[in-house]
């Protein structure tokens, strides 16, 4: 804006009219000076303001309208002097309500050096660092990082073992000679009596057991087939035969009891019987040393049925003399206890003066059903 103000002003007075203008007066660029408040130093001096040096130039009076205007030389117009930039003022910023200084400490306000182009990065305080802290890991914890592979598909096991092992394990034996007994049954299913018959032949290495009950049209026939050794009776298969025939077999090899019947397979344990061994078992072991057995003992054996196998747990309950269809005898009485909703319960008794073997077998359901037979006679098998 200067430049332009000056070259107007020279453009104007060199202009070849006879008239003059009044003389330009041409200012320099004033410079403002800002007053600081009282609490801040006090400003700079001013700066002086330069003005430059103008013509001394008439302007024409209306009587001299008519005149010849004689040619005069105008005075050379003295250039400007160069106008000198007024100095920065530094404007200090005040803090937000700062305290007022005192008066005799007032200084003249100096603006901060400027930043530098590229301020160095601040360097943390160097501090030792801490030692890592170490975490004991669990062994089983490492192997979460990978997802474990899926183990392959064993075959199906066997069910678990009953818990509690067979305690019929005898210190003697006395196996019962081959006999052949015959029994008188009753039922509460039907109003007459019912034919049954043990059969038991052994010769000292193996075993043949078969016990049926009839009435006219209405049978059933239990037989076990096995082998005599130290601890007794050691079954092989064992079948019961009703309308059709089930069995159980005793895979001893295979360490298991599997069923013709297609239910899965039990562990095969030490002593293991089956329905009708069971009671030639019992007068097997007991015959050999019947002091090992007074009365309150509890006697466990796995005992198999054509479908599936279990613990069963015998009581020695009393001795007792029984009056039955052959005569008077002393028994020895044993009962198998239901310990489940469904469990049969068996009660045999055994007679000592007929080698031990049962001169009574009583089943009794969990409805209250029951099957009683009772000895009648004893025959030389055929």
């Amino acid at each position: 804006m200067i430049c332009a103000l000056v070259a107007m002003g020279h453009w104007y007075l060199l202009q070849p009219d006879s008239r003059r203008a009044l003389p330009l007066q041409v200012s320099a660029l004033n410079t403002r000076v800002i007053e600081l408040g009282d609490n801040l130093a006090a400003a700079p001096e001013r700066v002086p303001i330069v003005k430059p040096a103008s013509a001394d130039l008439k302007r024409p009076t209306p009587t001299d309208a008519g005149r010849p205007t004689p040619t005069a030389t105008p005075k050379p117009t003295p250039s400007p002097a160069p106008m000198t930039p007024a100095e920065p003022v530094t404007v200090a910023t005040a803090a937000p309500a700062p305290a007022p200084a005192p008066a005799a400490t007032t200084n003249p306000v100096t603006a901060p050096a400027p930043l530098p182009a590229a301020a160095p990065a601040i360097q943390p305080v160097s501090e030792p660092a801490p030692a890592p802290l170490t975490v004991p890991v669990p062994r089983q914890v490492a192997s979460i990082a990978e997802p474990p592979q899926p183990p392959p598909t064993p075959e199906p096991p066997l069910p678990s073992r009953p818990p509690r092992e067979s305690a019929l394990t005898p210190g003697a034996v006395a196996v019962p000679p081959t006999a052949r007994l015959l029994f008188q049954g009753e039922t509460n299913k039907f109003p007459f009596r019912m034919r049954g018959e043990l059969v038991w032949r052994q010769d000292g290495l193996a075993y043949d057991a078969r016990l049926t009950m009839s009435a006219f049209v209405v049978s059933w026939e239990w037989t076990s087939r096995g082998e005599l050794g130290a601890q007794g009776l050691l079954p092989l298969r064992f079948s019961e035969k009703r309308r059709s025939e089930v069995a159980a077999h005793f895979e001893r090899d295979k360490g298991r009891i599997s069923f013709s019947a297609n239910t899965p397979a039990v562990p095969l344990l030490a002593g293991a019987q089956d329905f009708l061994s069971v009671m030639l078992q019992l007068a097997t072991v007991i015959g050999g040393e019947p002091a090992r057995y007074p009365v309150a003992t509890a006697i466990t054996v796995q005992v198999a049925g054509p479908r599936d196998a279990e613990v069963w747990l015998f009581t020695v309950e009393r001795q007792e003399k029984l009056r039955l269809p052959g005569g008077e005898q002393g028994t020895l009485k044993l009962v198998r206890h239901p310990r489940r909703q469904f469990d049969q319960e068996v009660a045999i008794w055994l007679a000592p003066a007929m080698n031990w073997l049962p001169v009574r077998l009583r089943i009794t359901e969990p409805n209250g059903d029951y099957l009683d037979q009772k000895w009648e006679s004893t025959e030389a098998p055929s």
